[in-house]
């Protein structure tokens, strides 16, 4: 029931008159570059969107986590929740319209968007440049997309500048 219920939230996120173009998108794009390039872009994408689409509330994480959800409301762009761990700040982003919108097959590189979402936002709050926000893998990454915003160790993590 709950996998029914999930897939009926999803449906009605995307727009239908715009999913076979963004689909389409998705096919070409993912026929010309791979996948490193590809996540680039849409981190330097979703940074580009949160500076159009500021979060007004920093003052303590719950206050952090509603004005996010209030964005992502208002776009119906699912839910966030920001959970404290020993070693990183977690940011799971819940009912992302993305591999709806985008197709199956682009799910490797499409969360890259709200990367650079989440990363961009932290920045424009004043987070610590020794901080960066990545990408966790999960097995259940078409549900829940989970990033860390943590202390980097290899001065050659990703961090979606040129």
């Amino acid at each position: 029931m709950s996998q029914q219920r999930n897939r009926y939230i999803e449906t009605q996120q995307i727009s239908r008159q715009w999913q076979f173009f963004l689909q389409a998108f998705a096919q070409e794009f993912s026929q010309k570059g791979d996948v490193r390039e590809l996540r680039l872009l849409m981190h330097r994408l979703g940074r580009r969107m949160a500076t159009m689409v500021k979060v007004a509330d920093g003052s303590s994480l719950q206050a952090l986590e509603d004005a996010m959800n209030q964005v992502w409301s208002e776009m119906n762009w699912g839910c966030v929740e920001l959970s404290e761990q020993a070693d990183a700040l977690l940011v799971l982003h819940q009912f992302a319209p993305l591999r709806m919108a985008f197709g199956e097959d682009a799910s490797a590189w499409t969360p890259a968007l709200l990367e650079g979402i989440y990363a961009q936002w932290f920045e424009a709050l004043g987070m610590d440049s020794s901080l960066r926000l990545s990408q966790r893998s999960d097995e259940n990454a078409d549900r829940v997309l989970v990033f860390e915003l943590k202390k980097v160790v290899d001065e050659f993590a990703f961090s979606g500048r040129r």
